[in-house]
C-alpha cells in the first residue's frame, strides 16, 4: 500500500469513490443512501472546497495502481480534523483506513485530533477508539419536512457579515475552546449562493452563529456555536426559512432536551446518530455545537 497526496487529476476519479463508497454502507446498513440522485460527480464538492482550503491534505492509499481509499485532514491552528474518510470495498481488510488514519494522526504531531463519525457505523467507530480516540459530544441527525409551517425569524437574528469574524473567532474560543479562522472567513467571503451564515444577537452582543450550505453534493446547516438554545433554535428557524423544498440536515447535541423538544414540536425527526470525537486533550462545549459534514474543521 501506498500512500501519497491526491492529484488534481483524479478530482472526478475520488468524487466517484466517495458516492459509490458512502452510498454502498448506508444503503446496505441503513436502507437509504447518504447521497442523492444518480451522479457521482456532485460529490466533486469535497475536492473543489477542501483543496481551496486546505490545498494538499487529501491522502491516498493506493494498491497496486488503483485508489483504494482516501481521507482529507483539516489542520488548524489549535487542532487537526478528520475529513471524509473512504474506502473501496473491493479492499476490505487490508487496513486502508486504519494507514490513512495513522498517517493523519502522525501528521498531528502533539496537536489533539478531532473528527465526527457515524455512531452507527461500529465499524468506524471501532477504527477510531482502538486508536485511542474518545467521544466528546453526541449529536442527533434530524431533518424537519419541507412543509413545516416555520415561526417567524426573531428581530436579533441578520445575516453575518464579514465584520463579525473577530467576535465569531471569540464565541468558538469561549464554547469549545478551538479556532478556525479560515473556515469562517471563506463562508463570509463567499459571493455565490451556496453558503448562507446568520448570528443571534443579545443586547447587541453576538451570542450565536450558524452557517449552512445547499449543494446537491451536502445540504446541511453547520457549523455554528451558540450560547444557549434560544440562539441555537432562532437561528435554526433563520437558515431553515431559506431553502425552500429542500429539507436540510442538521446536527443537535443530544444533551440539549428543551431545543430538542421544540424541534420534536416542529415535526423534525433523527435520521442518525453522530458523536465527536478527540486523540488528546480536548474541553466538553461550554454551549450548543453544530457540526457539519462540509467542512468537517471542529
Amino acid at each position: 500500500m501506498k500512500i501519497r497526496t491526491l492529484q488534481t487529476t483524479e478530482w472526478d476519479q475520488l468524487a466517484h469513490l466517495i458516492f459509490n463508497s458512502t452510498n454502498n454502507w448506508y444503503q446496505k446498513n441503513l436502507n437509504r443512501k447518504c447521497f442523492g440522485g444518480s451522479d457521482p460527480l456532485i460529490c466533486r464538492i469535497f475536492p473543489e472546497v477542501y483543496e481551496t482550503l486546505d490545498p494538499g491534505c487529501c491522502l491516498i492509499a493506493e494498491i497496486d495502481g488503483v485508489i483504494a481509499g482516501s481521507c482529507f485532514y483539516h489542520p488548524r491552528k489549535t487542532h487537526f480534523s478528520v475529513g471524509i474518510m473512504n474506502a473501496d470495498p473491493t479492499f476490505t481488510g487490508q487496513g486502508v483506513a486504519r494507514t490513512l488514519l495513522q498517517e493523519i494522526i502522525k501528521r498531528a504531531g502533539k496537536k489533539p485530533v478531532r473528527l465526527v463519525s457515524s455512531a452507527l457505523n461500529l465499524d468506524s467507530y471501532s477504527l477510531y477508539t482502538r486508536a485511542k480516540f474518545r467521544p466528546l459530544v453526541i449529536y442527533q441527525d434530524m431533518i424537519i419536512p419541507a412543509e413545516t409551517v416555520l415561526p417567524p425569524v426573531p428581530s436579533n437574528v441578520r445575516a453575518a457579515k464579514l465584520a463579525d469574524l473577530p467576535a465569531i473567532l471569540a464565541l468558538e474560543a469561549q464554547v469549545s475552546e478551538i479556532s478556525r479562522e479560515k473556515d469562517w472567513r471563506y463562508f463570509l467571503s463567499d459571493n455565490t449562493s451556496t453558503w448562507r451564515g446568520f448570528v443571534f444577537e443579545t443586547d447587541g452582543e453576538l451570542t450565536g452563529f450558524l452557517f449552512s450550505i445547499d449543494h446537491p453534493g451536502s445540504r446541511m446547516l453547520g457549523p455554528g456555536v451558540m450560547l444557549d438554545q434560544k440562539a441555537a433554535f432562532a437561528l435554526i428557524i433563520a437558515q431553515l426559512s431559506t431553502f425552500g423544498h429542500e429539507t436540510p440536515l442538521f446536527l443537535v447535541p443530544a444533551s440539549e432536551t428543551e431545543l430538542i423538544q421544540n424541534l420534536y414540536k416542529l415535526g423534525a425527526r433523527n435520521c442518525e446518530i453522530h458523536l465527536s470525537q478527540v486523540l488528546g486533550e480536548a474541553k466538553a462545549p461550554s454551549g450548543v455545537t453544530m457540526p457539519t459534514f462540509m467542512p468537517e474543521t471542529a
